[in-house]
C-alpha cells in the first residue's frame, strides 16, 4: 500500500548518523539511508544521531514531503523517475530527472511513494 508523508521521514540507518547531516537512499533501498558525500545529492537532514539499524528521523529537502505518483511501468526501489506520459512516471530516461520512487512499481498503473528531486 502506498503512502505520503509530510515534512519529515523515518528510515533505517544504514550507518552511524550524526544530527543534521545529508543522507542519501542507500543504493537499491527506499528505506535505508546512509551520508551524502561530496558532490552526491541528498534527499534530506538527519533530525537525530541514529546507530546503524535504529530508525532516524530525515527533515526532507524540496518540498518537504513525499507524494503518491503512478507508474507508466516497473521501475525499482529506489530507482530514479522520469515525467511520462498522461501524468504519470517512468524509470525511461525523458529530460531531466524529476524524483526517486522509494517503492517499487511492477507494472503499468501501480501507485507508489515518490520523493522529488
Amino acid at each position: 500500500m502506498s503512502q505520503f508523508n509530510i515534512g519529515s521521514k523515518a528510515f533505517i540507518a544504514g550507518e552511524n548518523l550524526e544530527a543534521f547531516r545529508r543522507v542519501k537512499l542507500s543504493a537499491g533501498s527506499g528505506t535505508q539511508v546512509e551520508y551524502a558525500d561530496a558532490g552526491e545529492a541528498f534527499i534530506g537532514f538527519t533530525a537525530a544521531k541514529a546507530l546503524s539499524g535504529e530508525m532516524v528521523s530525515v527533515d526532507l529537502k524540496t518540498s518537504g514531503r513525499t507524494f503518491k505518483v503512478v507508474a507508466a511501468g516497473a521501475i525499482t526501489v529506489g530507482g530514479s523517475f522520469y515525467g511520462a506520459v498522461d501524468g504519470k512516471v517512468s524509470a525511461t530516461v525523458s529530460g531531466s530527472i524529476q524524483g526517486v520512487v522509494l517503492e517499487a512499481s511492477a507494472s503499468d498503473g501501480e501507485i507508489v511513494e515518490g520523493l522529488l528531486s
